[in-house]
């Protein structure tokens, strides 16, 4: 008589082990889904705003080229010039503020790069200009896409 309630014991207590054991790992695996999904869009958040900063120094060159290429210096010139750097440094600052200091840093140089060959120009003056906002450009915005290429995979 005692053997066959030990043993309902025995079996009530394993059961009980057994569905322990499964809602743990249950949980566990939960816990490591939530971390890969948060991960996840921490890394779509941050190459959104890559994408805008991106956006905002393509614009900037564009206004550079506006101004040393085709000779734009009019009112309207320096308001869309004023704008597309505000933009170019708020995307700046979001960068800063989203993603490591490395890519922060990259993104300020490349910043810089576009602010100066705004208000200075190229530094070379003969023609063709836009190239040579470009080439202005091009070394720090280089140095951004392999740093961000690196750090996004």
């Amino acid at each position: 008589m005692l053997a066959p309630l030990i043993g309902v014991l025995l079996g009530g207590l394993m059961s009980m082990l057994a569905q322990r054991s499964a809602g743990r790992a249950l949980e566990r695996g939960e816990a490591r889904r939530s971390v890969r999904e948060l991960a996840e869009a921490r890394r779509n958040e941050r190459l959104t705003h890559l994408i805008e900063f991106l956006s905002a120094v393509q614009e900037a060159e564009r206004v550079a080229v506006d101004r040393y290429h085709h000779n734009l210096a009019d009112e309207q010139w320096t308001a869309r010039a004023r704008q597309v750097l505000d933009r170019v440094w708020v995307t700046q600052k979001t960068i800063h503020i989203l993603c490591t200091s490395e890519v922060s840093e990259a993104a300020r140089s490349l910043a810089w790069a576009v602010q100066e060959v705004i208000r200075n120009g190229p530094e070379d003056p003969g023609e063709p200009q836009d190239e040579k906002v470009w080439a202005h450009i091009h070394p720090s915005r280089q140095a951004f896409l392999d740093l961000v290429r690196d750090q996004l995979s």
